[in-house]
């Protein structure tokens, strides 16, 4: 008997059903792995059909052979990182599943001979599963379609992951600045653990917020534009980070904490610096792994990110000039408030000027005050309750003289955050919720005149409550319900063409588990995911239902009647 897994978002957008070609990169087999390098295999771009593509698509095909853990994994190009992902936990023979992401911004990396790289440690000493994966490229030409919406003689196929036809030119994942990659980087540039100094896998460890992970760069004297992916997965005492409570002593009482979690509080924060310098930051969305909470919830509807981590942008732009300036400059990577650890790496993606050899810039604005965080706790043995809020707006300004004339970047970046956590009834019941509210403006200027703009609301709300009971021979019985959602709202202006889009990803769980040391070893859940996309041309609408383990409803549309009530609110201007 076989189960299919799914992860019910928007499918990558291409010019037609069929590619032009596809190419299989990668085959391995994930049995005993852990501590072992990454499989790395040799790739050549297709012959039969070269650069340039419209769109490049990676589809992952994997499958477990028997019960196993989840695990973490991800796909490396010449040290550049395209995929962060994790497993399903397969809890019987047969689990397979597909994630399909969209890698066209990286196809500086695919036009040439190079390594592709995949790491997922498993573990077959205590259970008996080995992951089978397949890695494939699917190369698309052609220009893409805006008529999806519009136009309905335009069908989606019943099969998500074989969904070919929607959208228009503009869509694209969260939480990238849509705008940014309008057109791939000429170069990227790998932050990445490339020497092997932090254990095996091209990503960084981060033990603690002193642990900054630093990596030297030199970048081309033509570059005129710069932007910093970051990918980062929490693991080990910060699995649950977003639920942790705030205490200085006692006992810990958290939600769904590792025992030897520190009650540090709910709040993380992805740090980059150029030479100790602070050059931007992200609160982290918070990726509910297939084991965790309750894992009958993700059974077979996967959580929010979990089968595609969300990469975060950083427009570094205003920095050209400096890193212009000559000599090597060092990028920092860390998670502020971490615990034992993170995964993390980054890419530099560029922009070169193919029309000068050199171009100059200057950094003209830099105001970064201090995040404003404020802690309060009130505990009384097992119960009480405590809550961190936070706020900061930071600014930077740069301008870039190339080919292109002297064009000014100004990055306006608010974050408003919450975390609450309360426990009561002895630690029997135990509540926990978090808000990441952000707003990014990215402003580009020539000659005094306005000729670009993009802005991105995300609201990222979580709430979850467990109450726990005895279940007898020193177990016990969790009833847990879950709320998760991300929005997001995105402006686009490049010369006259203004675009607009609103997308909502939402998962209501309830269910039950019996826990012993930790593990579930019984249990139910029950999911709703709505996934809602609407911009100015198309609409889309998923819905899942997902009750016991079986789906009972799994519905999808490109009708904006469908989408109506997801409004198309246009962001306000930059005040």
């Amino acid at each position: 008997m076989t189960l299919e897994y799914m992860d019910p978002t928007l499918p990558p957008l291409v010019p037609t059903v069929n590619p032009k070609c596809s190419l299989v990169v990668l085959r391995q087999d994930f049995a005993h792995t852990l501590g072992f390098p990454p499989a790395s295999v040799d790739y050549s771009p297709p012959p039969d059909c070269p650069a340039p593509w419209s769109r490049v698509i990676m589809e992952l095909s994997a499958s477990a052979s028997d019960v196993q853990m989840d695990r973490i994994a991800a796909i490396w190009v010449d040290g550049a990182e395209i995929l962060r992902t994790s497993t399903p936990l397969p809890m019987a023979p047969g689990v397979f599943w597909h994630v399909r992401k969209d890698v066209t911004r990286y196809t500086a990396l695919l036009r040439s001979a190079t390594t592709f790289s995949m790491m997922l440690e498993n573990s077959n000493a205590t259970l008996p599963g080995v992951y089978f994966v397949n890695v494939s490229l699917h190369f698309y030409r052609g220009a893409l379609s805006d008529d999806v919406g519009r136009n309905p003689s335009l069908k989606l196929p019943t099969n998500a992951h074989t969904n070919e036809q929607l959208g228009s030119g503009r869509l694209s994942a969260h939480p990238t600045i849509k705008g940014l990659y309008r057109e791939p980087a000429d170069l990227i540039i790998p932050i990445s653990n490339e020497l092997g100094d932090c254990g095996p896998g091209y990503w960084f460890k981060i033990h603690n917020e002193s642990d900054v992970q630093l990596t030297t760069v030199l970048i081309p004297n033509n570059t005129y534009r710069a932007v910093l992916e970051i990918y980062v997965s929490h693991h080990g005492d910060d699995e649950y980070w977003y639920a942790n409570p705030l205490r200085t002593n006692g006992p810990r009482g958290g939600l769904m904490m590792s025992p030897s979690s520190k009650a540090n509080g709910g709040f993380r924060q992805v740090v980059v610096t150029i030479d100790k310098r602070f050059a931007g930051a992200v609160v982290p969305f918070p990726v509910i792994y297939p084991g965790s909470i309750n894992p009958f919830f993700w059974v077979p509807v996967a959580a929010i990110g979990a089968y595609d981590h969300p990469s975060y942008d950083l427009d570094l732009t205003p920095f050209v000039g400096k890193l212009l300036d000559g000599p090597e400059h060092h990028f920092g990577l860390t998670v502020r408030d971490s615990q034992p650890y993170w995964l993390m790496s980054a890419n530099l993606h560029l922009w070169l000027d193919a029309w000068s050899d050199g171009v100059e810039g200057a950094l003209v604005r830099y105001k970064v005050p201090p995040l404003k965080l404020s802690r309060q706790a009130d505990w009384r043995e097992r119960d009480g309750k405590s809550s961190i809020d936070g706020q900061v707006i930071i600014r930077f300004s740069g301008w870039v003289s190339s080919s292109k004339g002297n064009i000014t970047t100004s990055i306006k970046q608010r974050l408003k955050f919450k975390s609450r956590v309360e426990v009561h009834r002895q630690g029997s019941i135990k509540q926990a919720s978090m808000e990441v509210k952000s707003r990014t403006n990215v402003r580009t200027e020539k000659n005094h005149k306005v000729i670009g703009r993009v802005q991105v609301d995300t609201v990222a709300p979580l709430m979850m409550e467990t109450m726990s009971s005895n279940g007898g021979g020193g177990s016990v019985f969790e009833k847990t319900k879950m709320y998760h959602e991300l929005q997001e709202t995105t402006s686009v202006a490049v010369g006259k063409e203004v675009a607009y889009s609103t997308m909502m990803d939402r998962q209501e769980s309830e269910g039950s588990a019996l826990m012993e040391e930790g593990v579930a070893v019984w249990g139910s859940g029950d999911t709703k995911s709505t996934y809602k996309f609407r911009d100015d041309k198309a609409c889309y609408l998923r819905t899942v239902v997902m009750v016991g383990g079986r789906v009972r409803d799994d519905a999808e549309t490109a009708s904006c009647v469908s989408v109506s009530d997801l409004e198309l609110n246009q962001p306000t201007s930059q005040k």
